[in-house]
């Protein structure tokens, strides 16, 4: 199917939103095949756009509103395509999920959840809390690979699920933060501290267990895949790292903000793709 013609300021501003919002996903685009580029940095840049929202709102229902806006746009130009909302991010990501036909169940979930998740309830569950991961954090995943031609098949849709739990526990860390300051615990009850002002030390080591599991997982099911598989997956090779600086001796996860080096990024996932090792 032929692309639409895009004008080169939006597409610049669709890359420099997903440098922003999205760095370790932007990265891992530049290393895909040429062609499927520009679409895996739409992906990054509206998925960044959408999981910004629960740190710049001040309020849930502010965020939820948000959200929502974002969903019906998308309709919108899913249902009048060549319509223009006007943000370049959301146009040529409309233009992506018409030429890939991603399905329009999965991002109302991806939606639904990232609406859930701007409230204070804690997950019910552990089954709860994948549900959540699922939806959002394997819904790029799962776009990726379909920009990507990785084969629809049971095994590929069985790596969404550990990549997304590898990723979504790793965000969990990352963002814990934020997450205390609005007033809400990622965690499920039973796995949060009993005492708001406790330590979250133990809870980050229990984050970094699972996420290392759930991407031992990732790497037996790779095996023998083709390359898109792997290209997919790229940015769970931060994983590693990221677990390295939450549970450094002199960082407070409760108010501390991981940051790694641009450059140390891309090199970890241009090794990931060089060595087709996550």
């Amino acid at each position: 199917m032929s692309q639409d013609p895009v004008p080169a300021a939006d597409l610049e501003a669709v890359r420099a939103s997903a440098r922003l919002n999205a760095p370790d996903r932007y990265y891992a685009a530049l290393f895909a095949p040429p062609a499927c580029r520009d679409d895996l940095v739409a992906i990054a840049a509206f998925d960044g756009e959408i999981a910004r929202i629960g740190g710049i709102v001040s309020e849930a229902p502010l965020g939820e509103i948000r959200i929502q806006w974002w969903r019906d746009a998308l309709l919108a130009a899913d249902q009048e395509a060549g319509q223009s909302s006007g943000n370049p991010v959301l146009d040529q990501f409309a233009r992506v999920m018409r030429r890939h036909n991603f399905p329009r169940d999965e991002l109302e979930r991806y939606f639904e959840a990232h609406a859930d998740a701007l409230f204070a309830d804690p997950p019910a569950s552990d089954a709860a809390l994948n549900d959540a991961m699922r939806a959002i954090d394997g819904t790029p995943f799962a776009l990726a690979m379909k920009v990507l031609d990785a084969k629809d098949d049971a095994d590929a849709r069985g790596l969404i699920d550990p990549a997304a739990r590898a990723w979504g526990l790793t965000r969990m860390g990352l963002t814990l933060p934020y997450a205390l300051a609005a007033g809400r615990s990622p965690l499920p009850v039973a796995m949060s501290p009993s005492n708001e002002d406790a330590d979250w030390r133990p809870q980050i080591a229990w984050l970094a267990d699972e996420a290392k599991s759930a991407l031992a997982t990732v790497r037996q099911q790779l095996a023998g895949k083709p390359r898109a598989f792997t290209t997919a997956m790229l940015p769970l090779a931060l994983i590693e790292p990221y677990f390295r600086a939450l549970q450094d001796v002199r960082h407070d996860p409760r108010r501390d903000i991981v940051e790694i080096a641009p450059l140390v990024r891309l090199w970890r996932i241009a090794r990931a793709h060089w060595t087709r090792t996550l």
